[in-house]
């Protein structure tokens, strides 16, 4: 949003979903606090109207046609958008999503990048159909992850990359020299809400794999089960990863050493 304010873009309104919070409320005085990097700051800073899209789709319809919009664009939307929605806009409604599509659809698709230990990331921007992350691309990045990032340091990457995408393919929208291209179905991969065993990890993967997944999604009493010698440990952190080899687990104190395939990974295993 930022990214297409600065460059001068003309967003007539901003749709947020109904679990959209404007920011932390003290209970002792009865305003909420707006935090000055959210869409509600944005939106009352730009002066642009800010529609709630809760209740019938039909009604948020209404709402949303009363702007007459050229496009409408969705990021880290929760909600699928009927045809009611996706017909209003002249110039479509298109998706920016956090990888490389068609490999890795579904809502969380930075969790399951990081666990197969991707190396390229990136963002796409496609058109919206009633089949989630399925339309046409009219816009790809590619970006590398810095080892070690956490979760939201890889989103703020990604959003970065993924606005600079949206100004360069409007601009190529408005010239009418945006070509969208079919997405390969034979590549494609749908991953959907990760379960506890998901969380699992393996001294079989590389040190930089488990590392980078880790760091990547750790927080929130998040344990990452591994077998290290036919005992599980209950990983809560890492410490450090090296390439080079290490022949055997050692354990120490709470910290434990596990060679993996190539390197090893210094982590935080949880006591009793």
């Amino acid at each position: 949003l930022v990214k297409l304010l600065d460059a001068g873009q003309s967003v007539c309104a901003i749709g947020v979903d109904t679990d959209h919070t404007t920011g932390p409320r003290d209970d002792r005085i009865p305003v909420t606090v707006e935090d000055p990097g959210s869409v509600e700051f944005l939106a009352r800073r730009h002066d642009i109207p800010l529609i709630r899209l809760h209740g019938a789709w039909q009604l948020c319809a209404d709402a949303i046609t009363e702007y007459m919009p050229h496009v409408i664009l969705v990021s880290c939307f929760a909600r699928r958008l009927p045809d009611v929605v996706l017909s209003i806009p002249s110039m479509g409604c298109f998706n920016l999503h956090p990888s490389l599509l068609p490999a890795y659809r579904g809502p969380l698709p930075l969790f399951w990048q990081f666990r197969d230990g991707c190396r390229e990331f990136g963002v796409t921007l496609h058109q919206m159909t009633s089949r989630l992350d399925a339309g046409d691309i009219v816009g790809q990045t590619r970006l590398a992850m810095p080892d070690g990032v956490s979760g939201g340091q890889a989103s703020v990457l990604l959003a970065e990359a993924g606005g600079d995408l949206l100004v360069h393919t409007l601009g190529a929208l408005r010239r009418g020299k945006a070509a969208a291209v079919s997405q390969d179905e034979r590549a494609a991969s749908y991953q959907g809400y990760p379960v506890p065993s998901d969380c699992a990890v393996s001294a079989n993967w590389s040190a930089r794999r488990l590392y980078n997944f880790v760091c990547a999604t750790r927080g929130g009493g998040m344990r990452y089960p591994c077998d290290i010698g036919g005992r599980v440990y209950r990983l809560s952190d890492v410490v450090s990863w090296r390439e080079a080899a290490a022949t055997e687990p050692l354990i120490s104190g709470n910290t434990v050493t596990i060679p993996c395939n190539p390197g090893y990974v210094v982590a935080r295993v949880e006591t009793d």
